[in-house]
């Protein structure tokens, strides 16, 4: 499938976005109408205490941005609109939920719960609760993939997404609200980058297209000497980061090394001048 067909057409990216939007919608009001702010949160730890920490260490993981960076590296050439829908969304996200961490600084449930009422893996974090950044980054980067690939193909990816979400609940870092909260800023950021990047096509031209890839893997470089306060996660990253930049090698360095700056610059001829 190539990228054309992965955008195409627009209307399909606001129904789809639009339903998941409404339904966690929905899925907050019920919790704070339901059980408050701090509502969920003793009764998630006890699910997910069920399965072994480590593996909610590199689960969480998955909402870092870097991690994210190194799973679509390899795909980045080939759907490069997606690439910078992503791009887009990702720093979107951010700053709405950054806007929020700092205007409405919550305290997280390590501030407010006596040690032996939680579970915290990680580090004990305390401040800055609302919205989850984990989950608001996993949200943006899947929804972009599922307005694009649409039910069938994309669901797969908000399962995983909202998974990351709940391991955030599970190290002891956030509150159910902060991770539907995450979920939402992310749905929205990614919807915003989608339209963005429909009219601003700076990201499809070679120049600054090799530039966000190369940003990316300078990143994903970093995964193994930065867990970000989960170290049990090191062979986990190590293997996304290997994936990331074999990836990037092979889809940017070899046809650079073996054609130079024309081969690799081919395979975006012309898509920033034509429409998605």
């Amino acid at each position: 499938m190539n990228d054309g067909a992965l955008f195409g057409p627009k209307p399909v990216f606001d129904r789809w976005v639009a339903a998941q939007l409404a339904l966690l919608l929905v899925m907050t009001g019920a919790l704070l109408a339901g059980a408050g702010w701090h509502g969920g949160f003793r009764g998630a730890q006890a699910l997910s205490g069920q399965l072994p920490p480590l593996l909610w260490e590199c689960l969480t993981t998955l909402g870092d941005e870097r991690v994210l960076l190194a799973l679509m590296l390899p795909f980045t050439l080939r759907h490069p609109r997606v690439f910078w829908s992503v791009v887009l969304a990702a720093l979107l996200t951010a700053l709405i939920a950054r806007g929020f961490k700092w205007g409405l600084p919550m305290p997280r449930p390590a501030a407010v719960l006596p040690p032996d009422q939680i579970t915290v893996i990680g580090w004990r974090l305390k401040g800055l609760s609302f919205p989850s950044g984990h989950t608001g980054s996993a949200f943006a980067y899947a929804t972009v993939w599922f307005a694009c690939l649409g039910w069938r193909r994309g669901w797969p990816l908000i399962a995983v997404a909202s998974i990351a979400g709940f391991s955030r609940i599970a190290v002891g870092a956030h509150w159910p609200i902060d991770v539907l909260g995450g979920a939402v800023f992310g749905t929205c950021g990614a919807w915003l980058g989608l339209r963005l990047a429909a009219r601003w096509r700076w990201g499809l031209r070679p120049g600054p297209h090799w530039g966000l890839a190369v940003v990316a893997a300078i990143a994903v470089a970093t995964l193994p000497f930065d867990g970000q306060g989960y170290p049990g996660s090191l062979p986990w990253r190590i293997a996304v980061a290997l994936w990331g930049l074999g990836g990037f090698a092979a889809a940017y360095l070899v046809p650079l090394l073996r054609g130079g700056w024309k081969a690799a610059v081919a395979p975006l001829a012309g898509v920033a001048d034509t429409k998605a």
